[in-house]
């Protein structure tokens, strides 16, 4: 009865493994090339979006390639993810992310939605407040 079940046990896993080696990444291709966006067209979401614009065709395909890009060259500031600036305009929210490559929430929200707009995609920033214990929080 235990070998039964040793080679039940075997199946399964192998079934297992099998299928978490075919899984397909559809965004592989996607993301690989909006990867290889050149540093030197990094400055300006105007250039960013020219980038996406001429490699990528499909609503889908840009917004993917948006955000896989911003997503990995944009690094959380934790340093200051408390030190909000409430008055800080909404070109500042953009430029200084594509500058120091941090930012918090807001920044990966405006500089997606920047670059969204330029590339011909609909896109918006919704702000609001977190709930913190029991309480609205400024943050």
């Amino acid at each position: 009865m235990t070998l039964i079940k040793y080679i039940l046990f075997l199946i399964l896993t192998t079934s297992v493994v099998f299928a978490q080696k075919t899984t397909i990444n559809e965004f592989a291709a996607i993301d690989k090339k909006a990867l290889l966006l050149p540093d030197s067209l990094t400055k300006t979401t105007d250039q960013i979006a020219s980038y996406i614009n001429s490699n990528f065709i499909t609503d889908k395909d840009k917004s993917r390639a948006i955000f896989i890009w911003v997503a990995s060259s944009i690094q959380y500031d934790i340093d200051n993810m408390f030190a909000l600036n409430f008055y800080e305009n909404k070109n500042d929210k953009i430029t200084k992310p594509l500058k120091t490559r941090k930012g918090i929430c807001e920044n990966y929200a405006s500089l997606f939605t920047d670059i969204c707009i330029k590339s011909g995609l609909k896109s918006y920033v919704i702000e609001g407040y977190t709930k913190q214990n029991g309480f609205a929080d400024y943050i």
